[in-house]
């Protein structure tokens, strides 16, 4: 099997999909390539170079199962590993973060999706006033005392 047909098989099933896995060899790469993206998240949350690390030894594990003979040099996970890794850690650069943005749109799993761009991609929302600085609201419909 190609490099490539490997890739498209495996990026077929970029996350959990709905409804029973009768193949055992899909639902353990379904497992591993979730779990490789937890870890990414996990990097993402703490951005500790074990947490990278061990990221980088799941994407070497994959492609060395991926791989369908040991001299084939598939390298995908390892890659974009490298990639997501390097852009995680440099999230404020613009084109890090739209190459983050493009991973992302690939995962299946909502949740873990969303979760993801919540850890990556700051939001920043205008902050609303509070009410305990702005009292004025405590004075409407009293009436006006003139002396």
């Amino acid at each position: 099997m190609t490099d490539l047909a490997t890739h498209k098989r495996m990026l077929h099933r970029f996350g959990p999909q709905k409804g029973s896995i009768s193949d055992p060899l899909v639902s353990e790469e379904s497992h591993r390539i979730r779990e490789w993206l937890l870890g990414i998240l996990r990097l993402a949350v703490t951005l500790e170079r074990r947490d990278q690390a061990a990221v980088m030894c799941l994407a070497a594990e994959m492609d060395r199962l991926g791989a369908s003979t040991a001299q084939s040099g598939f390298s995908y996970f390892t890659r974009t590993s490298t990639k997501l890794c390097d852009c995680v850690v440099a999230k404020h650069d613009l084109d890090k973060l739209s190459e983050l943005y493009f991973h992302i749109e690939k995962i299946d799993d909502g949740r873990l999706r969303r979760a993801l761009e919540g850890a990556l991609f700051e939001k920043r929302h205008k902050r609303a006033r509070s009410r305990q600085l702005d009292r004025e609201y405590l004075w409407k419909g009293l009436a006006v005392n003139s002396l």
